[in-house]
């Protein structure tokens, strides 16, 4: 059965990992893949697909952790796109 977890908003260690992978995934396939956009979907996917899991079989699916992914990704992906402009 898929659970959605009651969650909140404060910045732990939960929110911080999220926020972090999801920094890091940007990275990661920006370096084998050199598509931005692209690097930018699969890291949605991958976070994505992490809370899915995590609906499915563990504490269950949070709206809130899913947010801190796309900050991550959008944090990323903006320094990155700032960097290049210089």
């Amino acid at each position: 059965m898929f659970r959605i977890k009651k969650d909140n908003f404060k910045f732990k260690t939960d929110k911080r990992a999220h926020l972090g992978i999801s920094f890091g995934l940007f990275y990661f396939f920006l370096t084998y893949i050199h598509s931005i956009p692209l690097s930018i979907c699969l890291a949605l996917l991958v976070g994505l697909s992490y809370e899915i899991y995590q609906g499915i079989f563990t504490t269950g699916y949070s709206h809130h952790d899913m947010l801190y992914n796309v900050m991550g990704i959008i944090l990323s992906s903006s320094i990155h796109i700032l960097y290049l402009s210089i």
